[in-house]
């Protein structure tokens, strides 16, 4: 499914897109607010600037997916927009290992054991995230916030969390 095929059937009024094969789909500046993305192939995928709030991308396939800014076609670390939001996302069991996740407003997302090793999520927002058994290692997480997250004791320690805001952590044994 081509993104032109892929955006008419969203309009369309269809929402479940579940084990779909969308990879490298560039879906740029997408509204797809509630979407069902479960265990969707979207490994390369260009979901920049696009809106998931709501959206089940539970058990999802996203390495090295393009959830960060994009700027004539690159990458653009230096940029402030906020480019992804993903509100009360479903992400349990997600691939998200090498995803650019750079200033992505992602508050209350559930990362039940998503797999975000070397992703890059510096200066991202998670607030009150749901963090156990996500697997960080290798991530960058500067200035992310982390306020009121859910995480074990092992959850990040294998992460850059370099300025990150840590504050008020709800620490699950």
């Amino acid at each position: 499914m081509d993104a032109h095929e892929f955006l008419h059937a969203f309009a369309a009024g269809r929402t479940d897109f579940s084990g779909e094969d969308l990879r490298a789909i560039k879906l740029k500046n997408a509204h797809l607010d509630g979407i069902i993305l479960a265990g969707a192939n979207l490994a390369d995928a260009d979901l920049s600037g696009s809106g998931l709030f709501g959206a089940d991308l539970h058990g999802a396939i996203l390495n090295r997916a393009h959830l960060g800014i994009v700027h004539n076609g690159q990458v653009d670390p230096n940029l402030d927009d906020i480019d992804i939001e993903m509100g009360c996302t479903n992400l349990a069991k997600a691939n998200l290992s090498g995803t650019f996740l750079v200033d992505a407003q992602m508050f209350a997302v559930n990362l039940k054991d998503a797999d975000l090793r070397y992703a890059n999520l510096n200066g991202a927002h998670l607030r009150d995230a749901y963090l156990i058994g996500a697997n960080f290692t290798g991530a960058s997480l500067h200035h992310t916030d982390l306020t009121g997250a859910h995480v074990e004791p092992e959850t990040l320690k294998e992460a850059d969390t370099l300025n990150a805001i840590l504050d008020d952590l709800v620490v699950q044994e």
